[in-house]
């Protein structure tokens, strides 16, 4: 497998491992991560278990970045890549885990056979699903101007190289400057670029700018160890037993506590409890856990109730989970936390880019399910049909739905609600019945004006929540993406363009003959509450109380803003009886 050694040694008496070098048949390949399901560019060593994955972004968009990702087993001291192939004067990156599970990552160079020094100008960001769980390690992280450089072989080509050492961690494990042990294995793969490039790559890169770390498995114990969880002079727990300690200080209101209940969880992606009082969540590349409560809210016990990594979204009402292609329907037993007979309700709904799906079953009518599926991309210019299947919701009667399901692209049990939807994550239904979403809107906006392309991402569009009606009576409202956007701020709209209000449609290019602001504004449906650009939301609520006619929105925040979006909370215009 091994002939050459393409990597220098920088000193073989410290060498515990035989250093190896691939050959010329060794390349990267397509492979699809099963815990975020983006797909990659990686160069896999079977032998040393360990993986290089590489994530471009769209060849005109030429940002000077990437998204890389390194996997070895929990037993290796680091691992790293060489962008320029060979060692000597090109960016390095190395990444580890310490004791605790953290990862750490950080960017390197040297002229000499010597150990290397941090370098200066490309910046290294370490990203979501970064961490441990109980065999492997992965380093996931953003590399910005990081594709071309002075010295070396000048920038990315055809060859990357890989390194790593098998067992021994950097001298301070929890600093990413610090001195780093020789590589034990190093070798070259051959690497196509053009292949690594993906037209989904905003999207990824948002989702794992909000991915939360990957940490060890909870294990599925019927009988842990249980003592008294710690009160404060409310009454309300301040600590749970078996729960750790959260990463970071959180704030809370004046009359809250904030106590964190489960740690350990892979991906989570949503939570919800069922008739008993059980909290569901589900993990991503793990499927459906359920965890018994004590009268605190602390967990006594916990179990896997579906086991399936594609899982990535359940109802409200427990019983219909979905992946990112199909939703199913189960029989639930609260008592037991179990699952079974599996049901098949809607398919065909799997796309490249915002792959993961919301569930919402009418309070009014248990029969509806509504379904929403995001774009296949920051731009998806297909979306403007309804026939694409992306950036639109649809409701589902299921007592009608064929044995085997029906496409939600079926005109016949698929009914449109609501399209031109760039990416509705949040679904919520208030008092009377009517089903509201919230959207998350376009990244890298820009208008062009007399010919001069005008960068206004930073402050514009808007996120905004639209009413979609009553799901007995769908009425395909169209939200205006992928062309129509809302103004956040107006005074990007000045020195020569037309002037605007918050509110107020745009479109990127208002040269165009057809889909222009007054395009919009005759045929895009307005929607009734606009939040600040990029702040992400990610679901909403209506009040529960008697007299709480307030809407809540939880907000993740976004990549693609510098500095990132800061929101004050206040009680949006919106009144629902």
């Amino acid at each position: 497998m091994f002939t050459t050694i393409s990597w220098p040694l920088l000193g073989a008496t410290v060498l515990g491992f035989a250093v190896s070098a691939s050959n010329a048949q060794d390349a990267a390949s397509g492979w699809c991560d099963s815990i975020t399901d983006i797909c990659f560019q990686r160069f896999y060593d079977e032998e040393l278990d360990m993986g290089w994955g590489y994530l471009f972004p769209p060849a005109s968009e030429a940002s000077g970045e990437f998204v890389g990702l390194f996997t070895a087993p929990l037993s290796a001291g680091w691992i790293g890549n060489s962008l320029g192939g060979g060692m000597r004067s090109n960016p390095l990156i190395m990444g580890w885990v310490d004791t605790n599970h953290t990862a750490l990552v950080t960017i390197r160079r040297t002229e000499r056979m010597d150990s290397p020094g941090r370098l200066e100008g490309p910046q290294i960001t370490l990203l979501g699903t970064s961490g441990a769980n109980g065999t492997h390690q992965r380093i996931v992280y953003r590399c910005q101007n990081c594709t071309v450089w002075t010295g070396g072989s000048g920038g990315i080509t055809t060859q990357l190289g890989y390194a790593a050492h098998g067992s021994t961690k950097p001298v301070d494990v929890t600093n990413a400057d610090s001195t780093v042990p020789q590589h034990s294995v190093a070798g070259q793969h051959a690497f196509d670029v053009s292949a690594a490039r993906s037209d989904s790559y905003s999207t990824s890169l948002e989702q794992l700018v909000a991915a939360p770390a990957l940490r060890p498995p909870l294990e599925d114990a019927a009988t842990p160890t249980v003592t008294s969880a710690a009160t404060s002079s409310s009454g309300n727990p301040v600590s749970c037993p078996n729960a750790p300690n959260p990463r970071f200080s959180m704030k809370t209101g004046k009359g809250w506590v904030v106590t964190t209940v489960l740690g350990s969880l892979t991906t989570p992606r949503g939570i919800t409890l069922d008739s008993q009082g059980n909290l569901l969540v589900i993990e991503r590349g793990k499927g459906l856990t359920g965890h018994r409560l004590d009268s605190d809210g602390c967990v006594l016990s916990s179990r896997v109730i579906i086991e399936d990594e594609n899982l990535n979204h359940v109802s409200l009402q427990v019983r219909q989970p979905s992946s990112s292609d199909i939703a199913w329907s189960w029989d639930y037993d609260p008592s037991a936390m179990t699952a079974s007979n599996r049901r098949t309700l809607v398919t065909g709904m799997d796309n490249p880019g915002h792959n993961t799906r919301t569930l919402h079953i009418s309070h009014q009518n248990a029969n509806y399910l509504i379904v929403s599926v995001g774009s296949n991309g920051n731009i998806d210019e297909d979306s403007i049909r309804t026939d694409s299947g992306t950036a639109q919701i649809r409701v589902f009667d299921m007592s009608s739905l064929p044995a085997d399901g029906a496409a939600f692209t079926d005109d016949t049990y698929g009914k449109v609600m609501g399209y031109g939807l760039r990416n509705d994550v949040g679904i919520t239904e208030d008092r009377a019945g009517i089903i509201h979403s919230i959207e998350n809107s376009m990244d890298n906006a820009y208008r062009i004006v007399n010919g001069e392309r005008r960068d206004i991402h930073t402050d514009n569009p808007a996120e905004k929540m639209y009413n979609l009606g009553s799901p007995a009576s769908p009425r395909s409202l169209f939200g205006g993406y992928p062309v129509c956007y809302t103004v956040w701020e107006p005074s990007d709209f000045s020195n020569g363009d037309t002037r605007k209000q918050a509110g107020d449609w745009f479109v990127q290019d208002p040269s165009n003959s057809t889909y222009n602001d007054a395009w919009c504004d005759t045929y895009a449906g307005k929607p009734t509450v606009l939040l600040p650009p990029h702040t992400a939301p990610l679901d909403l609520k209506f009040g529960e109380k008697s007299g709480d006619n307030h809407v809540y929105a939880s907000l993740h925040g976004s990549w693609n803003r510098d500095p990132p979006q800061v929101c004050i909370p206040l009680p949006p215009p919106l009144l629902v009886d």
